[in-house]
């Protein structure tokens, strides 16, 4: 059996972070701080079974590039004791890690803002200013497919099991009147997400979201799935089987991210 802990820290690293991407791509006061930035940054943990657990950003201007593992000689390194800290951290709790890059004050705090603006996807936060909400739906649906295909490669028993019995299939979310998209293709136990309308074939289930308040009410599970659908919130074109399906394992790794 795999080790909880270790799961939880690798979807951080290979779902949750990728996110930055869209933040510092929407939100133009963050973005206006990573201009010009070039740095590499290293977050890890330490645990007594595994060694040291970490991944590294890259950042070049506004490009982010995740790579997985410790960097050689990073500019700021953020290293947490255990697996369960670091992890409590990204899901809104209060966890000091040790802290190598005091030297370049602006620079650590412009990473701990970035890395900050992830909690923006937690469901305690509901922002009031329309341009945030729509940053928190897109965030959220980044992320969710990306952490469903994460999982999968990672070997996570029944996303594997609901994956490796289907054929070519699309999943696709889109907002309404938003730009807001993302979609997880399924192939024979491969999966791949991405963002944006996938064009090359029609979605095998889209789950059509009216506005970005319904989203919120959906993601933030202000109503229940079934209810947003009944109330017009979420609208689902495709085998609704499958689409209940896909919403219970998303539920599941929303619970261990958030």
């Amino acid at each position: 059996m795999q080790d909880q802990s270790l799961i939880t820290s690798r979807l951080f690293f290979g779902a949750a972070f990728p996110v930055m991407r869209a933040v510092l791509e929407y939100d133009s006061v963050m973005a206006e701080k990573f201009k010009d930035v070039s740095a590499t940054v290293q977050i890890g943990a330490k645990d007594q079974r595994f060694g040291l657990i970490a991944c590294h950003l890259v950042f070049d201007d506004l490009k982010l590039d995740i790579v997985d593992g410790s960097a050689e000689n990073p500019d700021i390194a953020l290293t947490f004791s255990s697996l369960d800290k670091m992890n409590a951290m990204f899901k809104g709790g209060f966890s000091v890690p040790q802290i190598k890059g005091f030297s370049k004050p602006r620079l650590l705090l412009k990473i701990l803002s970035l890395l900050m603006s992830l909690k923006l996807m937690l469901p305690s936060t509901r922002p009031k200013d329309p341009e945030k909400q729509a940053l928190k739906v897109r965030m959220s649906l980044y992320m969710i497919t990306r952490a469903l295909s994460v999982a999968n490669k990672m070997g996570m028993p029944d996303i594997v099991e609901w994956t490796k019995r289907q054929p070519d299939r699309i999943y696709q979310f889109s907002v309404e009147a938003s730009g807001i998209a993302a979609y997880l293709r399924v192939k024979a136990g491969k999966t791949k997400s991405g963002h944006g309308i996938y064009q090359r074939r029609s979605p095998f289930v889209l789950f059509r979201f009216m506005s970005v308040e319904g989203a919120l009410k959906v993601l933030l599970k202000e109503v229940a799935f079934v209810s947003g659908v009944e109330q017009g919130c979420v609208e689902i074109v495709g085998s609704p089987e499958y689409a209940s399906q896909l919403n219970d394992l998303m539920a599941m790794l929303q619970g261990m991210l958030t």
